[in-house]
């Protein structure tokens, strides 16, 4: 089990029964789910910071039926076939990637952070075996050049975090989407479409060099539109689109869908 550092004074947690705790007294229990929640009041921005229980809900619901599986796969073919040491799964949500990672790199080296107490506590139905913490990218739980690989799949790269938990040699991995993801959710839900795909190099610094880049494009077909509702619910534009024109998605039932993701990898630089 990768070591924890304590978010109130930075010194090593230790577990016992369900309490983890530091030389200092601060104590924090573990869930009955299996989850610890290291996210301080004073770091929250909010009362309940990140995905609600329904975006949680509805993400289980569609990664669940295996719709994103290629990328799943293409991931994991670029993962070593033995663990190689800790790791960290940043943004895990509901840990249907997370889970997946562990069959490589080993659930008990592993650790799931989100913000969100609803992904986590999801999450940790999955594999009791993994680390499950709800903790803010910003101030990682976790000790200088402790990480031999970070992932970081459709959320928020906290450049200066990662960069201090990451062996030096070690590597990055980032997913995101590319130019032709969801196209024709995104024309109905849009009058004008914008075509751009992400770029993790313009987020990163010269702490971390490129090691590759490849696109993973495939086709599926959604069976019904609480498929595509669920879908919509897992994306930002559940946020940015109007109501109407949400309402309207299920008129692509029947259509195939275009996924397309573009899988970075960066090596960090020697101290």
């Amino acid at each position: 089990m990768p070591t924890l550092k304590c978010p109130s004074c930075d010194q090593p947690l230790s577990l016992e029964a369900n309490t983890w705790h530091c030389d200092q007294g601060h104590r924090f229990d573990r869930a009955r789910r299996g989850y610890t929640n290291l996210l301080l009041a004073q770091h929250r921005r909010s009362r309940s910071p990140g995905d609600d229980k329904a975006m949680v809900q509805a993400r289980t619901a569609f990664l669940d039926l295996k719709r994103y599986q290629p990328l799943a796969g293409a991931l994991m073919e670029k993962l070593p076939a033995e663990p190689d040491g800790d790791w960290l799964d940043l943004g895990c949500g509901e840990g249907w990637y997370t889970e997946r990672f562990a069959q490589c790199l080993g659930a008990e080296n592993g650790v799931g952070i989100d913000i969100s107490k609803f992904a986590i506590d999801a999450a940790a139905k999955r594999d009791k075996n993994l680390t499950w913490l709800v903790a803010s990218g910003a101030r990682l739980p976790l000790f200088e050049h402790s990480m031999r690989r970070v992932l970081v799949l459709f959320t928020r790269l906290f450049t200066d975090d990662i960069a201090r938990v990451l062996k030096p040699g070690g590597e990055l991995i980032v997913v995101g989407t590319g130019e032709n993801h969801l196209m024709p959710l995104r024309e109905a839900l849009y009058e004008e479409v914008r075509h751009s795909g992400f770029d993790a190099s313009k987020f990163l610094d010269d702490r971390f060099s490129m090691i590759d880049s490849e696109d993973v494009q495939f086709e599926w077909t959604p069976d019904s539109e609480q498929e595509l509702q669920n879908l919509l619910t897992m994306t930002p534009h559940h946020w940015r689109a109007k109501p109407s024109a949400k309402a309207d998605i299920g008129k692509l039932t029947g259509q195939i869908m275009p996924a397309h993701f573009i899988i970075q990898r960066f090596r960090r630089t020697e101290a």
